[in-house]
């Protein structure tokens, strides 16, 4: 079963040390970052891994999970942004082990 856990670590290496692989086998082909903010139609598979490498965000920080099952998993994580340190919360819908659609939201620490 992919845990909030498991899929935080690969945000992770995605952002911090930009090796998107073992996040990108956690993604569904049709996957979509909906409340991706700078975009309002979200983030597809191929958005995400240009966003991951972009170094807009560094510093990512799994911190606890809230949720797991094998429909959704929900959790905190850390961040930075653009210098700014914040509180992620992340909520990922399931199916067949990879997530086709996160949300997220915000807030400065």
């Amino acid at each position: 079963m992919l845990t909030f856990e498991r899929y935080c670590h690969a945000w992770a290496m995605a952002v911090n040390d930009r090796d998107t692989d073992e996040l990108m086998s956690l993604l569904s082909d049709d996957f979509k970052w909906v409340t991706y903010t700078q975009d309002p139609a979200g983030l597809d598979t191929a958005g995400t891994r240009k966003f991951c490498l972009s170094g807009g965000v560094s510093n990512v920080n799994y911190t606890s999970t809230i949720y797991d099952s094998d429909e959704i998993i929900a959790g905190m994580n850390e961040i930075t942004r653009n210098g700014e340190a914040s509180n992620v919360l992340g909520v990922a819908k399931v199916r067949d082990g990879k997530v086709y659609e996160y949300h997220h939201i915000r807030a400065p620490k």
